[in-house]
């Protein structure tokens, strides 16, 4: 059935005179059930919707359940689901945090090797936690960012750090743990592009035959960036 007009009363003054069809210039207003305006460019202040699927969406306040479009534009956007490319916002993280020391050792060890660290991970479509492994394992492609702060006790020579994906470094650090002042903090980070099933870890290993260890309060954040 193609389009049709909707039809109208003309009105002699309040008696109904004869049926006519809508004009470019008529209306509906919104407590009728209608937009209130001539053209969807001129949709009004604020756009409300389950689903709301456009090339451009342009309002005051937009709230959907799921918002997709190519532009949009607006003073406030609220929806339980946002893609901005093909990455999520907020973007995707994981997390984890010692709870207990591991124990002391002078070989290269996973960051949480002897124990089983607090794991945070907000979306496992995109990231997820082996505790078996003690590695973080992508499951999407995408630029991600990683971040550890160590806090290392036991040794007096220099530590060496690496940022990790599939056992390969992606940044390596040397910093110095000695017992004098220990324990101490020592930061490491990489942005750098994953595929999908790639593993990311933080290794650390004493570079003489003294020993340390990864402390309670030991932190490795990894977040996608796009």
């Amino acid at each position: 059935m193609a389009d049709a007009i909707p039809l109208k009363f003309d009105f002699d003054g309040v008696t109904p005179s004869s049926l006519s069809e809508f004009t470019s210039s008529d209306t509906v207003s919104v407590s009728n059930g209608g937009t209130g305006v001539t053209t969807l460019s001129d949709f009004g202040w604020s756009l409300s919707s389950t689903n709301v699927s456009a090339a451009s969406v342009s309002a005051t306040a937009v709230n959907a359940i799921s918002l997709s479009a190519t532009e949009i534009s607006g003073l406030t956007v609220s929806c339980i689901s946002l893609t901005a490319s093909t990455c999520p916002v907020p973007a995707p993280f994981g997390y984890i945090q010692l709870t207990s020391d591991d124990a002391a050792s002078s070989d290269e060890k996973h960051v949480g090797y002897s124990n089983t660290p607090t794991s945070i991970l907000s979306n496992n479509d995109h990231i997820s936690w082996d505790d078996s492994a003690k590695n973080f394992v992508i499951k999407a492609a995408g630029i991600y960012e990683c971040v550890g702060r160590l806090f290392f006790e036991g040794g007096s020579t220099l530590v060496e750090l690496h940022i990790n994906k599939e056992g390969s470094p992606v940044n390596t650090a040397n910093p110095r743990a000695h017992t004098t002042v220990d324990p101490v903090e020592r930061t490491i980070s990489a942005i750098f592009p994953c595929a999908v099933d790639d593993v990311v870890d933080i290794t650390y290993e004493a570079t003489s035959a003294q020993t340390t260890a990864a402390q309670i309060g030991t932190t490795v954040t990894i977040k996608r960036l796009i």
